[in-house]
């Protein structure tokens, strides 16, 4: 079997609440707005590490076929942090909606989740 040499990851979030998304996203995460494509597609990144990436895409566009614009769901995207105490406290000060209290795992991770508007779960954990 040939080898798939990956170059980039990007995941798209698929939403019909555009603003919303992008507005949790930069509040979450730091992220801003690289650019957006005629009110369908919105791409952020961490402004300190510009390969750290997310796109938001209108749900209903003709991007996707038609089959798969639904909601998005069953999907979890992890953001590794270096203090995940110090994220916990900013999260809950910004009200945001905790679907996973705090807790030490039993494998060395420290963790908790988050929902975004859409209802992905957002997994930021960091390594004690």
């Amino acid at each position: 079997m040939g080898e798939i040499a990956v170059t980039r990851l990007l995941p798209n979030i698929c939403t019909d609440k555009m603003e919303e998304t992008r507005d949790f996203y930069v509040e979450l995460l730091g992220f801003v707005v690289g650019f957006e494509h005629e009110g369908w597609y919105i791409q952020m990144a961490s402004p300190t590490n510009p390969q750290l990436q997310v796109g938001i895409m209108r749900r209903d566009h003709e991007f996707t076929p038609k089959a798969f614009q639904c909601p998005a769901q069953g999907v979890i995207l992890s953001v590794q942090v270096e203090d995940v105490d110090v994220a916990y406290a900013e999260v809950l000060e910004r009200g945001f909606e905790i679907a996973h209290d705090l807790c030490d795992e039993s494998f060395g991770m420290r963790r908790f989740m988050v929902a975004d508007p859409n209802g992905l779960l957002v997994n930021m954990f960091s390594f004690p």
